[in-house]
């Protein structure tokens, strides 16, 4: 009864990692901010595809692989955490195509282009 228990688990955490964080795909960038002055800066980071997989951001023909993306809830908002070396980075979840990043200050934003 125990292997078969052992079993069930071990094929359990198969199909959880098999399963991706579910914001895989192409993405464009905009860039905001509350301040008239710093909205003309940001708006020059506005624009720029990136490309986020199963474990890495592509970005200007550059790859970046992190040991595990994944979401996680707190507070009642989703964020999709980029896990590199024991430290992370967390991006909003507005809803399934956009991420947002920083605050009313200024913020760089990702919306979905395609899947």
């Amino acid at each position: 009864m125990m292997m078969v228990r052992y079993g069930l688990l071990a094929l359990f955490s198969l199909v959880l990692l098999a399963c991706g964080h579910g914001f895989e795909g192409t993405y464009t960038s905009t860039a905001g901010s509350s301040n008239e002055f710093l909205n003309e800066f940001a708006g020059m980071a506005a624009g720029e595809t990136i490309v986020i997989g199963d474990d890495f951001i592509e970005s200007r023909g550059e790859r970046t692989v992190f040991d595990a993306i994944f979401l996680r809830e707190s507070g009642g908002e989703r964020y999709l955490v980029f896990e590199s070396d024991g430290e992370e980075e967390a991006w909003r979840v507005v809803d399934d195509h956009t991420l947002r990043k920083g605050g009313d200050f200024i913020n760089l934003t990702l919306t979905r282009v395609e899947e």
